[in-house]
């Protein structure tokens, strides 16, 4: 080993010796042993270490460009504004009474009473009286009146509201449609005197009704309406029915996409007296169940659902209708597509029908209706801020749809006026309409509509009672909150109505003859001027163009009726 590093040190020092040779070009020896030592290295130590100090604040400067802008002038005009200062909530009174008297000896008396405010409950009462001794010449007395007495009650809690009402509504009419001559006068007088119903007939209406609504702020939870209804209707011929209706709508939201349905149970309950046969029964259960699911966004709306239903009045039967829905919203909502189907089951009451015709039989025939279908299609939107429109198409069916036919009215040989029955059928109807509307400043509004019909029925020659086209015009004028105007016009096209039919008739009698019952037109003029916030006074005139027509064969109404009265808050 040492052998080997003598051996290395003098190839070292002959190798420095011949390197340093070569640069200086001189020659130099060693003689001896030689040593090399190495000194220690001394390391940087670069491990890196923290500097806490304040970096200076730079100065920063800013120059402002001498630049100028040129903006042209322009004025525009501003419409002046009408500034309305009212208080926060304006007074209210409790009660409001209303009452006149016009041409025929037709008083007027309307009173209504109020809680007013109240964050808890509110309850209130409503009466009104309107009757005329008729006045409607060549025919027999057509005296009315009509009576109806309404009081609710409603509580407001954290999550729902509860609705309470009472109602009491009787009405009067007279059976005059007949030819009056003094010959039949004196014959009337000499004849036996007829029960009251031959003559008249009085319909009164005992019910109440309750609601639960819900008042949930969160969407997402089951948003219910849910409703009691019963009403206890006799009439003077001592036909009786009660009807007990339970409805609810429920609905709940997903994001996008709402789930919900309707639920009713109608359960009806008729008794009719007949004089020559037996009484009339009809009782029976309605149940519907109408679920649906939609889905929408700021462009369009979608709605599918159907009508599930189970009549057990008679016989128990089972329907379906489709229900559908679909719009969408073009150019900010100006203008709005639709299309949809409809369908469903209707009750047919003795309520429903005497409120449709009042000159109806005291026992009528009972039968549900089914709207088979509804499709229809349609646009509407608005032409400005002020101008809105809707037109739409559509083709119906209407199974066991009531129409009506009058009967013969005589009592031991005497005439007396018609009495309508219902006949049911089939109605297929194709309508055509369209509404324009307008409101300015809510002092002007202006409303038109146009139905044209057609229809088509599958047992009766036509379909009776039923107007071709119906137009309908109005206009509300309101000067300073001082002067009300109020226009109505109605026109109503041809119909066709049947002739009377003798009594005992049925399906298996031969057709009633068809009569062509011209169109007419029934205009209506309102003024009221206000003398203040309390007191006004006003003056109706009714059918101004003083038309006789029918409405129902064989009863024309009442020619202009002129009525004026007063108002007054307290």
């Amino acid at each position: 080993m040492h052998t080997f590093l003598r051996s290395g040190v003098m190839a070292f020092a002959m190798f420095a010796a011949v390197l340093l040779q070569a640069q200086t070009g001189e020659e130099y020896y060693f003689n001896g042993i030689y040593n090399p030592t190495l000194a220690d290295v001394h390391k940087i130590d670069l491990r890196p270490q923290a500097y806490d100090t304040i970096l200076p604040e730079k100065n920063i400067t800013y120059d402002m460009l001498t630049v100028k802008g040129e903006v042209p002038a322009h004025v525009d005009s501003i419409e002046a504004a009408r500034l309305n200062i009212q208080l926060a909530q304006e007074k209210l009174y409790k009660g409001f009474v209303k009452a006149g008297f016009g041409l025929y000896t037709t008083p007027l008396a309307e009173i209504y009473y109020d809680q007013t405010r109240s964050k808890k409950n509110g309850y209130g009462l409503h009466y009104k009286h309107m009757s005329s001794n008729g006045g409607v010449g060549d025919r027999g007395p057509s005296d009315y009146s009509f009576n109806n007495i309404d009081g609710y009650y409603n509580a407001y809690l954290r999550h729902h509201a509860l609705e309470g009402r009472l109602i009491y509504d009787r009405r009067r009419v007279s059976y005059y449609g007949y030819n009056s001559t003094d010959s039949l006068e004196n014959l009337h007088i000499q004849s036996p005197t007829p029960p009251d119903d031959v003559t008249k007939q009085v319909y009164n209406d005992i019910g109440f009704a309750m609601r639960v609504k819900s008042l949930y702020k969160d969407s997402t939870k089951l948003a219910h309406d849910v409703g009691l209804e019963v009403h206890n209707y006799t009439n003077l011929t001592k036909s009786r029915e009660l009807n007990v209706k339970l409805d609810g709508r429920f609905s709940m939201e997903q994001g996008a996409e709402t789930y919900g349905g309707e639920i009713l149970i109608d359960n009806n309950a008729y008794r009719g007296e007949r004089d020559s046969m037996p009484d009339l029964r009809q009782s029976g259960t309605l149940v519907g169940i109408s679920p649906f699911v939609s889905t929408t966004n700021d462009k369009y709306l979608v709605r599918v659902g159907a009508g599930i239903y189970v009549d057990a009045m008679g016989k128990t039967t089972f329907h379906f209708y489709p229900q559908a829905f679909a719009q969408y919203r073009l150019f900010d909502d100006i203008l709005v597509p639709y299309v949809g189907v409809d369908g469903k089951r209707e009750r047919n009451s003795l309520r429903s029908l005497t409120r449709e015709n009042p000159f109806l039989q005291g026992a009528p025939l009972l039968q549900n209706s089914s709207l088979m279908y509804d499709v229809y299609g349609g646009l509407r939107g608005s032409l400005s801020r002020d101008v809105g429109f809707d037109v739409r198409i559509s083709k119906s069916r209407m199974k066991d749809k009531p129409l009506y036919l009058g009967v013969e009215n005589d009592y031991k040989g005497v005439r007396y006026g018609d009495q309508f029955m219902p006949v049911y059928d089939r109605v297929d109807q194709v309508d055509i309409s369209g509404e324009l509307r307008y409101s300015h400043d809510e002092h002007i509004n202006v409303y038109g509509g146009l139905h044209l019909f057609s229809y088509d029925v599958k047992e009766q020659a036509e379909a009776w009672n039923l107007p071709t086209y119906t137009i309908e015009l109005g206009a509300v004028y309101d000067f300073q909150d001082k002067l009300m105007l109020k226009v109505e016009a109605q026109f109503v096209g041809r119909r066709e109505m049947a002739e009377t039919v003798p009594a005992g008739w049925n399906d298996l009698s031969p057709a009633p003859t068809a009569t062509d019952a011209s169109g007419y037109v029934d205009f209506y003029l309102g003024l009221e001027y206000r003398y203040t916030k309390r007191l006004s006074v006003f003056l109706d005139f009714s059918n101004l163009s003083a038309s006789k027509y029918e409405r129902w064969y064989n009863y024309p109404t009442q020619r202009t009726l002129v009525l004026g009265g007063a108002t007054f808050a307290f």
